[in-house]
């Protein structure tokens, strides 16, 4: 019954540690599109081009706001500073893809 018992359990954790793996590469990528729409409404902006800018910064918030919603549900998961270690990942890949890795 024991065995059973910690079977069961052991299952779950390892379940939900995929699961947080899932989501914590899901707020890198979306960390990476906020950075390039931020980009994208920068630039569009300097061009003078309003409505494109309004509209840009409205996705910029949607991702701010759904970094804000994932950072809260894997800090409720155990995992400290999800946003930091995300953007700290998208710099070494970036290093790593321009040949900068030792």
């Amino acid at each position: 019954m024991l065995i059973l018992v910690s079977t069961i359990l052991g299952t779950g954790a390892m379940a939900q540690s995929k699961d947080v793996k899932e989501d914590q590469k899901v707020l890198k990528n979306t960390i990476k599109d906020k950075k390039e729409d931020k980009h994208e409404a920068a630039n569009d902006l300097a061009h003078l081009r309003v409505k494109s800018a309004i509209k840009e910064r409205k996705e910029v918030r949607r991702h701010r706001r759904s970094i804000h919603k994932q950072e809260e549900h894997l800090e409720a998961h155990g995992v400290s500073h999800p946003v930091e270690k995300a953007k700290h990942q998208l710099k070494v890949d970036k290093d790593n893809k321009k040949g900068g890795g030792k």
